[in-house]
């Protein structure tokens, strides 16, 4: 029994981590999911080192405290739906939508939408990290 859970999860842990476009994929549901428990280390760690977020925060430290600014919010959603990946050698950029609604210090509870362009980096056996995250709230 042991043994077949463990070949479950090395095969999942192994899916995740593959060069392709599902690959992207997986990993920016990872990173959905990350944003919606709004835990700054874990999401400073699914960054390159000198993974940049936006214009905001360059490498994990910067990227860990900016997050740490936004502690008092509460996500209750993040989506995210890819238009286009294009992959060339280690590294892909992904282009599409996003929504998230998030309840702000005040109790007012927002939702935004727009558009995001993800640079991966394929980093080996760590798969997928951001090297740069953008996104364009829509209008």
């Amino acid at each position: 029994m042991l043994t077949a859970v463990l070949c479950t999860m090395t095969t999942l842990l192994c899916t995740a981590q593959v060069k392709t476009k599902a690959g992207v994929e997986e990993a920016m549901k990872t990173y959905d999911h990350l944003i919606l428990g709004m835990n700054a280390d874990s999401i400073a760690q699914i960054y390159a080192p000198d993974g940049e977020l936006g214009n905001m925060a360059k490498g994990r430290d910067s990227i860990r405290s900016f997050l740490n600014t936004f502690k008092n919010f509460r996500v209750l959603s993040q989506t995210s739906e890819t238009n286009n990946i294009s992959i060339d050698r280690d590294s892909a950029i992904q282009t599409g939508v996003y929504g998230q609604t998030v309840i702000i210090p005040s109790k007012d509870t927002v939702t935004v939408k727009g558009s995001f362009t993800a640079l991966w980096i394929w980093s080996g056996s760590g798969g997928w990290l951001i090297q740069r995250m953008e996104t364009q709230p829509a209008k």
